[in-house]
């Protein structure tokens, strides 16, 4: 059809480069960016959740504005698998400190980024972690391999807030002494903003906090104490 030769004409009222969603967009992202450094200059545990909760915003808030550009996702919000690994030698039988770690509703004790752990009627547990900023992240876990005084493992169920599996082994010691406990943690957190925070916060940690609850639970198994400068429940353990 001719008509009368004229193209279509639009608002500039409705150009998505002067919407308030996009003006909210770069609004998250300089949040984001504003918090993040904050977290930098105060560094500390502190810090880092702040400088994780930054990212996160700006990764949110890039995602939304690509997804609305019709442009490719940002490659930061892709899930990616964290791995912590840690051994420690504890001066007592395998059998006792097998005992400890199968029940699972102690470790909470002797881990910091873990807030509890809940057996439910399944045969389940209910384990509630740490987040930044307050927050928490859920899963329900099931036992995969048990084989007594020697090896646990586990993983979460389908349906979970973040995808993790793990296994804890026990060993004699070199020359008898003691057992050696070897612990893999694995981690996939969802994706989106408290996926990405999360994310960032357990990357940067690397195995520094894993090394240092393993710590506790050494201490714990061979004087029924933990140092009581931590961070989280400090003094004796019931």
């Amino acid at each position: 059809m001719h008509g009368s030769g004229r193209f279509p004409t639009h608002s500039h009222g409705s150009n998505d480069s002067t919407s308030p969603q996009q003006l909210m967009r770069y609004a998250g992202m300089a949040g984001g960016g504003l918090v993040a450094v904050s977290g930098l200059r105060r560094g500390g545990a502190v810090g880092g959740l702040l400088t994780g909760l930054g990212i996160g915003l700006i990764l949110k808030s890039a995602q939304e504005q690509r997804a609305a550009s019709g442009r490719a996702p940002v490659i930061g919000l892709q899930r990616t698998t964290i791995h912590l690994e840690s051994t420690v030698n504890i001066d007592r039988p395998k059998s006792d400190i097998y005992d400890f770690w199968r029940s699972f509703v102690r470790l909470p004790e002797v881990m910091d980024f873990l807030d509890r752990i809940e057996p439910d009627s399944r045969g389940y547990t209910r384990w509630v972690a740490k987040g930044p900023l307050g927050s928490s992240v859920e899963w329900t876990s099931e036992v995969t391999e048990d084989v007594p005084n020697e090896r646990i493992a586990w993983a979460s169920l389908t349906g979970s807030d973040i995808h993790t599996w793990g296994d804890v082994t026990f060993k004699q010691g070199f020359g008898g002494l003691g057992t050696d406990v070897t612990v893999n943690l694995n981690f996939e957190p969802p994706g989106g903003m408290i996926g990405a925070a999360v994310n960032h916060f357990l990357s940067g940690l690397e195995n520094a906090v894993l090394n240092q609850n393993l710590r506790h639970l050494k201490a714990y198994m061979e004087t029924g104490e933990v140092p009581t400068n931590r961070t989280q429940k400090s003094g004796r353990l019931l």
